[in-house]
């Protein structure tokens, strides 16, 4: 599960002194604090201005620790990509095997992970807005995460488990749509308000895939508008709360 923003605010530290641990456990205890340490450090610098020594510093690791793990920032940044991912597709994943309807199940998914992105600001940065701009590999590997997010949307709608053939491909697409979204947020300082999003993702999701559970009043670009009236209400309402 994607950990809460401050459990990622302290990096975890291995005992002073004399300990029992293998050395292979301290090299993998190093390795994931400068993993865990990625979003904190791109949040602050971005990812072009992220350097090692930055890295280092976060994770409260010597600089020998992070060669002995990475060979350079983009490897630990690809490790950190991937781990983060992992963790939203487990999120994701959970609830898609529940609810009577499709969107039941889409619902409990979105919500779920709009929330984890809403408590982890870092995470969600990131995912959507820095990885698709650093660099063409990171930027294959979050296009073929959103290929993964589409598969799963699709099992969720439909309920077919198995690869779909060119029709599935829809899921993709509207993922793609909903990360926009995400990234828009994210970029005007609106993270911690991704949940209320959750209503407008559902019907625009079913919109698309024509679900007897959709809206026939609501069109898949009205689900996604910046500032359509009732997110524009809620998010007064919750300044004000």
């Amino acid at each position: 599960m994607v950990r809460g923003r401050n459990e990622q605010d302290e990096p975890r530290r291995l005992p002073r002194g004399r300990h029992a641990l293998a050395p292979e456990d301290v090299l993998a205890d190093q390795r994931q604090r400068l993993v865990d340490a990625v979003p904190r450090v791109i949040a602050t610098h971005g990812y072009e201005a992220m350097s090692v020594a930055d890295l280092v510093k976060a994770a409260a690791v010597s600089r020998n620790a992070f060669y002995n793990n990475f060979a350079d920032k983009r490897q630990c940044f690809v490790a950190a990509h991937e781990a983060c991912h992992e963790r939203l597709l487990a999120i994701l994943e959970e609830p898609c095997g529940r609810g009577s309807s499709a969107e039941e199940r889409v619902e409990t998914s979105l919500g779920a992970a709009l929330a984890a992105l809403a408590s982890q600001p870092d995470v969600a940065r990131l995912l959507f807005v820095a990885a698709p701009g650093a660099g063409e590999e990171i930027a294959l590997r979050h296009h073929e995460w959103l290929r993964r997010y589409g598969l799963l949307l699709h099992s969720a709608v439909t309920r077919v488990t198995e690869k779909p053939g060119p029709s599935g491909e829809l899921g993709q697409v509207i993922v793609g749509g909903l990360v926009t979204r995400v990234a828009s947020e994210v970029l005007q300082g609106r993270v911690a308000q991704l949940r209320i999003l959750t209503p407008h993702f559902v019907g625009y999701v079913l919109a698309f895939y024509a679900a007897e559970q959709a809206d026939p009043g609501v069109s898949a670009v009205a689900a996604l508008e910046p500032e359509s009236p009732e997110y524009a209400a809620e998010r007064r309402r919750q300044a004000g709360a």
